[in-house]
């Protein structure tokens, strides 16, 4: 049980950092063995995030990635691994072969739900990259580009994703 425990960010109940990387190894192992890997390394974070921290305190950020945290299980629990890396960043290993139409529906459907975590008159909103899992790349190397993807979304004005091809990567707006 504490080793269970110790694998979980107790706030989210997604898996701590260590534990999502070891998780992706092991997926990425199988998915190699099948020879055809499939899915997308998907990098989250919540767009000025300490400011509602600082303007509604930290319950309510508690509160918000929490929320996030079960958007991301209800999308992609059941076909991927969800890790909290730290703060407000979060990350998804999505290792089913999903199309890269379907998957700009389920990010823009994500992106609407995060937008409904409100606080008086203000939305919370993300910024997503989007990387295919590539033969032969470790989950380190994937969350480093898929990390490059999601700070080109904050770059193309946020509240977006990005999401990376063999040869080139396309910004998608909700």
């Amino acid at each position: 049980y504490q080793a269970y425990e110790g694998k979980l960010d107790s706030l989210t109940g997604a898996l701590v950092r260590r534990a999502f990387f070891s998780s992706c190894g092991r997926a990425l192992r199988s998915l190699e063995r099948q020879d055809a890997p499939a899915g997308y390394f998907i990098m989250v974070d919540l767009d000025d995030f300490k400011t509602v921290n600082d303007l509604y305190g930290h319950p309510e950020g508690d509160r918000a990635l929490k929320e996030v945290a079960q958007c991301l299980k209800e999308l992609f629990g059941h076909e991927g691994i969800i890790g909290r890396l730290g703060g407000d960043e979060f990350a998804v290993l999505l290792y089913q072969d999903v199309s890269r139409a379907e998957l700009e529906v389920d990010l823009r459907h994500f992106l609407s739900r995060v937008r409904k975590i409100a606080w008086e008159d203000r939305h919370l909103t993300c910024s997503v990259g989007a990387l295919p899992i590539r033969s032969g790349y470790t989950p380190e190397e994937l969350y480093h580009d898929a990390d490059q993807l999601l700070y080109a979304a904050k770059e193309q004005g946020r509240d977006q994703f990005v999401i990376g091809a063999d040869t080139a990567t396309q910004a998608v707006a909700p």
